[in-house]
């Protein structure tokens, strides 16, 4: 119940969070030549009304409202997006504010923030011209941390708003020695847009990760490298005075800062604090107060918060004597999200009374340390007073009956109860005379069987082996066929779409990955003449290197030139039928 109950209020909490209404306004950048033109744009995800722009005082409008409508699915509904794009061109130098625009909606009225804007000397140089494509940032939510405070480490991406990029890849991640970790599950990645050198750039976390630092120190954990595709200019034009694109793989490494992480305060240090860090609630509750020696108890106490709670420790317990103790039943469920880690310990007793009187389980404390107030926190529960009566209430005693012996024992006696009671056999064993013939023992026909057992796996395992072997030209063959479809699974689909140019691009990602993944080179080391030389060390016939040198021909000249889709049906065919047999050779 208690999971249904979570899944359901994380449900409702993502619903409630994509019925927020957002109302954004953005520019691609916010310093601009006199004379240039830029588009101001207002996104909002929800359906409105009486849509209102600022008076883009100190700019000329060129164009605009040019309103867009966009709907997505994502994992809980469907979203939409609808935007307002200006185009201005700047006149004057200066600095200037374009104000918040306003729209209605459900009959709330919202409005966006106001963006600063500057406009320099047209002769001035962009600093857009030194500005990267893309670049990666390693992060933490904190510069300094006690030792048992969980933070977060993030792998932050930033590309330019408009650069088209592929699957991104992770090459290179700390191990993060000497502290718990645990990665953050997400089903997609959240971009939000911040500027940097006065451009807009799309930004996301790619990874997240929930450290818990175990030392004391400062450590340096290293840096990491991502990986991504990117459609970027050649800085060519093709007959047409199009400019010309290429595929090229970015890498965009970062490192992380030096964290600290600081010992906790002596000063205050409860005795029973077990090493809680956070911010946590504590709850004890007993079954009842009364009861009779042939009844029971249950004790539940339960810690939950936000913090190191999966490194937490339950509180430790003194039962009076009198109460037999059963082996507790433990719960526990936690999660990590971009806020650190959260959840709950709960420990169920079960007590049984033996022995009549009047007990007190004393209060039961907890303590855990705080690192925003920087100070220990004492939870206490009250204390239970539990009144034991010694004669049953399901079957009360005769007038002159002897009371129950276990009721009525020595308070010494008591403190045998808990203790394991060995049971009186009452059969013998099966007894042997040390005389016996091994060769007429079970023992030793046991172990004629094992023997058969083996010799007959043995034979087993060589017949397998020797069909094996007899077929690995075979198996090497659908292994490389499988592996060459795989990397030209997209260059087909453009093929079979009649997409001439989209097929030579996939068709050369596809084989130069396909040389990646053989010869564990990267993609930017692998040019035409030092691809030549490894399949030339490779003893790669010179038929197949002849080959794939004619395809990325191919493919670099359907860049420049555009061939027919009639051509790429051979090309295709020769791509698979060369893959295969490099497969086989590698």
């Amino acid at each position: 119940m208690i999971r249904y109950l979570l899944i359901l209020s994380l449900f409702l909490s993502g619903l409630q969070l994509h019925g927020q209404v957002q109302f954004k306004s953005l520019v691609a950048r916010t310093e601009v030549r006199v004379g240039q033109k830029f588009e101001v744009q207002f996104s909002i995800n929800r359906e409105g009304e009486g849509f209102s722009a600022p008076s883009f005082q100190g700019f000329k409008v060129l164009r605009g409202p040019i309103t867009a409508r966009n709907s997505y699915r994502d994992n809980t509904t469907r979203q939409v997006k609808i935007s307002y794009t200006y185009v201005l061109q700047a006149v004057k130098e200066g600095e200037y504010l374009i104000g918040p625009a306003f729209i209605k909606v459900d009959d709330r009225t919202y409005k966006t923030e106001a963006l600063e804007m500057r406009v320099i000397e047209a002769r001035s140089s962009s600093p857009s011209r030194r500005s990267p494509l893309a670049f990666a940032k390693a992060k933490y939510s904190k510069s300094s941390v006690y030792i048992g405070e969980p933070f977060i480490a993030a792998y932050r991406l930033y590309y330019r708003r408009g650069l088209a990029i592929g699957q991104q890849n992770v090459s290179e991640e700390p191990k993060f020695e000497g502290f718990y970790k645990e990665y953050v599950q997400r089903n997609r990645i959240v971009e939000e847009v911040e500027y940097f050198d006065n451009l807009a750039y799309n930004a996301g976390n790619l990874r997240e990760i929930v450290l818990i630092p175990q030392k004391l120190g400062d450590f340096n954990a290293g840096s990491i490298q991502i990986n991504m595709p990117a459609r970027v200019n050649t800085g060519r034009r093709d007959y047409y005075n199009r400019p010309l694109s290429t595929t090229k793989i970015l890498e965009l490494p970062a490192s992380f800062p030096t964290i600290k992480v600081k010992p906790l305060p002596s000063k205050g240090r409860p005795q029973n604090f077990s090493g809680a860090v956070g911010k946590f609630k504590m709850s004890a509750e007993i079954s009842d107060t009364e009861v009779n020696t042939d009844g029971s108890l249950n004790l539940r106490i339960r810690i939950e918060g936000r913090g190191n709670i999966k490194l937490v420790d339950l509180p430790k317990v003194e039962f009076p004597k009198a109460f037999e103790v059963f082996d507790p039943e433990i719960k526990e469920s936690n999660s990590t999200s971009s806020s650190g880690m959260s959840g709950y310990k709960q420990i169920n007793y079960l007590l049984v009374p033996r022995y009549k009187g009047s007990y007190t389980i004393e209060p039961i404390t907890f303590s855990y340390f705080d690192p925003d107030r920087e100070k220990y926190v004492r939870l206490e529960s009250e204390a239970f007073e539990i009144k034991v009566d010694g004669q049953g209430s399901s079957m009360p005693y005769a007038q002159g009956q002897a009371a129950d012996p276990i009721a009525n024992a020595n308070p010494e006696e008591v403190e045998f109860l808990n203790k394991d009671i060995l049971f009186i056999k009452t059969k013998a064993q099966k007894w042997h005379q040390r005389a016996d013939d091994f060769l007429h023992s079970g023992g030793f026909f046991g172990l004629i069987g094992l023997l058969l057992s083996l010799a007959g796996l043995a034979i087993f395992l060589w017949f397998r082996l020797r069909n094996e072997y007899a077929n690995r030209d075979s198996l090497r063959v659908q292994r490389a066929g499988k592996l060459a479809r795989k990397k030209l699974q997209k260059a087909e689909k453009a093929l079979r779409a009649g997409a001439a140019e989209t097929f030579y691009q996939e068709l050369e990602l596809a084989i130069l990955g396909f040389f990646q993944d053989k010869l564990g080179k990267g993609l930017s080391s692998l040019s035409k003449e030092a691809l030549r030389e490894h399949m030339i060390e490779a003893e790669c016939r010179t038929e197949d290197i002849d080959l794939v040198m004619e395809l990325l021909a191919k493919s670099e000249m359907a860049r420049f030139t555009g061939l027919k889709i009639d051509a790429a049906e051979q090309d295709f065919e020769n791509a698979q039928q060369v893959l295969t047999e490099i497969e086989k050779q590698l």
